[in-house]
């Protein structure tokens, strides 16, 4: 949901959002997958409208700039330390909700569940550090 990004910036909440796009309505793709129902419902979702994108269907930065905001975009899972040290930034100066968008590969699939202790992932948790090796923790 969206809505508590506005009342986020309307009530002066800063927070960090982190938001991952795959270029679809990914998880009604994936809950389809699920009942192995894997015919085209066509949830992808080319932006033709947004270049700096690439086709990657909604500008989440457009709109969570309309919801009184702010965002930053990262492609290069490289800038990722660079994009949460300039979303604390915006948020300590501006006193809103800053979004990080990461933009994965198409198609990928996320974690997801109905609760937090049910969560169904589609791919080995790293338990060691050599299994995530661009972690920012250290796991062993």
């Amino acid at each position: 949901m969206i809505e508590e990004l506005a009342v986020g910036a309307q009530f002066n909440l800063p927070y960090i959002h982190v938001l991952v796009n795959n270029s679809y309505l990914g998880l009604i793709r994936q809950a389809q997958r699920g009942f192995e129902i894997d015919y085209c419902v066509q949830l992808a979702f080319e932006n033709i409208n947004a270049p700096e994108i690439n086709g990657y269907g909604v500008d989440h930065v457009a709109v969570v700039e309309g919801l009184g905001c702010k965002a930053i975009r990262v492609f290069d899972p490289n800038e990722l330390q660079n994009a949460f040290a300039e979303a604390k930034r915006l948020m300590a100066e501006h006193r809103v909700p800053v979004v990080v968008e990461i933009i994965l590969e198409r198609v990928t699939n996320i974690s997801m569940g109905t609760e937090i202790n049910a969560v169904n992932e589609f791919e080995e948790l790293a338990e060691r550090g050599v299994d995530a090796p661009t972690a920012i923790s250290l796991l062993d």
